[in-house]
């Protein structure tokens, strides 16, 4: 091959690997190096690519977590069904479509045809597996024992909210010297922590770690895809090893610097802090919605034509609200607790979606240019030390590494 005698000709020809090694790693970061064939079987994908996948991921994941679905019905939830004798508890078993859910008693007493309940009994032939649910398209059934089944009842999900009874122990726990009618906000901050590194550090902390694996992958490929890149390993490989060497520190220390500021970001977060009118809104909207929906079941404001006299009207309305005001302060203040994790969660799990993200794709930005700096800052006689033929492999590695 050409020989590359002077110091001039030995930079320029390291030059121009490390810009035909920028520009593949440029066009893998910035999602530019896939397949141009679009019949071609053998696909590329970019690095951006493999990024934007994880994010998605990442953004489902975190959505479906605890703090974002606080209040949602989903199967295994304990909730509270809204019905003319009051709130009857149960567990989800079937969620079928937007506007409907079937749900399993869990006081033996509500075992009825009633509210939970079509019809109870039918007897099957085969063997029945307890507490299996299966649907034939427009009815649900679960199985009980002695191979008996019973017919579950479609109930709007209008009529269907969580139970906060699972904060009542939180609240017991941490009672203070205060009057104990009121809130108390450690309780709060201390279910927000519990909810970050539990469901958001394990999954920001793989976010993190995947976009590492993408980034280091990347600058491998475009490394290997340089122009005269065997050649080059082979003629200098202490020069190819410095170059790898110092690209892949480069990325290690933003990459380090990244899943700090991703945990800094979450510790800042287990301190509770918004003026997202979202949140105070959804209090206000959420507050009384458990006693209207109550008013609205009891006075049967879903069926037509149903007219009541005001006597039985002013019965119905006594009704409900000694029922209300026999809760006690305790269940109102998980109630009230319940309401504020939930709006507080939408606006926080909107900010992680977004901030942990964003640091990864800072990485992929910041990497190009900073390799560039480390690499076009190689002295003469570190250029002259890599190029010699004569050189030591392993100790070369040592004094760079």
């Amino acid at each position: 091959g050409k020989l590359h005698q002077t110091t001039a000709d030995k930079r320029r020809y390291y030059q121009d690997y490390c810009q035909s090694y920028v520009v593949h790693l440029t066009s893998s970061l910035g999602g530019k190096a896939g397949t141009k064939n679009f019949f071609s079987k053998k696909k590329t994908t970019t690095a951006a690519s493999k990024l934007h996948d994880s994010c998605t991921t990442f953004m489902k994941t975190i959505s479906e977590g605890s703090l974002g679905t606080i209040k949602s019905v989903v199967e295994g939830a304990q909730v509270l069904i809204t019905s003319t004798k009051g709130d009857i508890r149960g567990e989800v078993v079937h969620v079928g479509s937007k506007d409907y859910a079937c749900i399993d008693y869990l006081d033996d007493k509500d075992h009825t045809i009633d509210v939970l309940f079509d019809y109870i009994g039918y007897q099957a032939q085969e063997r029945l597996e307890e507490d299996d649910v299966w649907s034939d398209g427009s009815k649900v059934y679960i199985a009980r024992k002695n191979n008996s089944f019973d017919l579950l009842k479609h109930i709007p999900l209008n009529r269907i909210r969580t139970d906060p009874s699972w904060l009542l122990e939180r609240i017991s726990d941490n009672r203070t010297a205060d009057l104990g009618c009121f809130l108390n906000v450690d309780i709060f901050k201390s279910i927000v922590s519990d909810f970050i590194d539990q469901d958001w550090k394990p999954h920001c902390t793989a976010l993190i770690h995947q976009a590492s694996d993408i980034i280091l992958s990347a600058m491998a490929d475009s490394l290997e895809k340089s122009s005269s890149c065997r050649e080059f390993s082979k003629r200098f490989p202490n020069l190819h090893v410095l170059i790898k060497q110092r690209s892949n520190n480069v990325a290690r220390i933003l990459l380090s610097d990244a899943e700090k500021q991703i945990l800094q970001h979450l510790e800042m977060e287990k301190h509770p802090y918004t003026q997202d009118q979202i949140l105070f809104n959804n209090i206000a909207a959420s507050r009384y919605r458990g006693i209207q929906r109550e008013l609205e079941v009891s006075l049967k404001l879903d069926q037509e034509g149903v007219v009541y006299e005001t006597s039985t009207i002013q019965s119905i309305l006594n009704t409900v609200f000694q029922r209300t005001q026999q809760k006690s302060v305790e269940h109102y203040m998980a109630e009230e607790l319940e309401i504020v994790l939930e709006s507080y969660g939408k606006v926080a799990t909107k900010r992680v979606i977004d901030r942990t993200p964003m640091i990864c794709w800072d990485v992929v930005r910041s990497l190009v240019p900073s390799i560039q700096d480390i690499l076009w800052n190689i002295t003469d006689v570190q250029l002259e030390e890599t190029m010699m033929k004569d050189n030591n492999n392993k100790e070369f590695e040592k004094k760079y590494n």
